[in-house]
């Protein structure tokens, strides 16, 4: 256990981690960029120069060898996330990815068992889980006000991509390990394992598409998982209700609304906790409003801690299994039962 920074090798220099992940490293204390990896030279150089990194690198094997790194984040396409995932964990050091670990659940699964064999810290990017609205939510369904969850519905609505045949695989699975990973992740996050869904799809012009599916949680409770590919924004939305007739909703991470149930009838507030709305602070760029900023934060906590990341890559191995899961229920029109990863 250590309060020092944790130094850090971070591999990709794209648009996605140049936009939503370097930029956090200089508000997050106990994090020390010191080694930044790109296979194109330009990329790594122009990183280590706007964002303080020590020394940059076009190969991931001369970083992990040359520098004193105490974890390494890697932030790309997915078959790199697996292939620098695999070196990674080969050389003892606790690794953070963007989400998916990888294109095939399989191979995500390799990396889990992998990083659990070696007792190693992992992190999935599935930056939602740290969003303060996200942790607001899941703090007010803790409450006695809220009482047992019963309904959870996770929504998720995109403007793309559209429903396609992956040649390689299955039939919208780019989406699937993309975007609507995120919905079922903090599906599992506050309502816990999924065990079973139904779900169907709805194919319109030029791929658009909508996707309704139950759930059903092990803890009794049961939901939804709303999908779509066809709405002009992008929109998330959080809504649970408790036996203890209360009622909460979170639309795109930012606005909360909790509303509990008064012994004198109706939606009134109560002794405990009123009737409430909140907003978290937004950042610029990287904003702390969609868990950017705290996914990163939690990781360098577990490491200098010596515990376990949230979500980890196994975690990020289930929602994957949930995404198969639902694809099944979709070709066989049937009810499936989600397996343990």
């Amino acid at each position: 256990m250590s309060d020092a920074p944790v130094r850090v090798g971070f591999v990709g220099c794209g648009r996605q981690a140049s936009a939503s992940w370097y930029p956090n490293f200089a508000t997050i204390p106990e994090l020390d960029l010191y080694a930044c990896c790109d296979l194109q030279a330009a990329l790594a150089e122009r990183n280590a120069r706007f964002f303080g990194a020590r020394r940059w690198y076009t190969n991931l094997s001369d970083m992990i060898e040359t520098v004193d790194l105490d974890a390494v984040m890697v932030v790309g396409p997915p078959d790199m996330h697996f292939e620098c995932g695999k070196q990674v964990l080969a050389a003892g050091l606790p690794l953070m990815m963007e989400k998916p670990p990888a294109r095939l659940t399989a191979q995500a699964q390799e990396l889990a068992d992998m990083a659990e064999g070696r007792g190693l810290i992992t992190q999935i990017g599935h930056n939602m889980r740290h969003a303060p609205g996200v942790q607001k939510f899941r703090e007010l369904m803790a409450t006695p006000e809220f009482g047992k969850l019963l309904f959870l519905e996770s929504r998720y609505f995109m403007p793309s991509p559209m429903w396609q045949e992956d040649l390689d695989y299955r039939a919208g699975w780019q989406y699937m390990i993309f975007q609507s990973t995120h919905a079922v992740d903090l599906a599992r996050f506050l309502g816990g394992e999924i065990e079973r869904v139904y779900a169907d799809l709805s194919v319109g012009e030029g791929g658009r598409f909508a996707i309704a599916c139950t759930a059903h949680f092990d803890s009794g409770a049961t939901g939804m998982i709303t999908l779509t590919g066809c709405t002009p924004n992008w929109t998330c939305k959080i809504e649970a209700a408790g036996d203890a007739r209360a009622h909460l909703r979170l639309v795109n991470l930012h606005t909360l609304d909790f509303e509990p149930h008064s012994p004198e009838g109706g939606y009134q507030p109560s002794p405990g906790i009123p009737s409430q709305s909140y907003s978290p602070a937004v950042r610029d760029n990287a904003e702390k409003r969609g868990g950017y900023w705290g996914q990163m934060q939690a990781f360098a906590r577990a490491v200098q801690k010596g515990a376990s990341g949230s979500p980890t890559l196994r975690d990020a191995c289930q929602a994957m299994v949930v995404c198969e899961a639902i694809c099944d229920s979709i070709e066989r029109k049937a009810p499936v039962d989600v397996e343990l990863s």
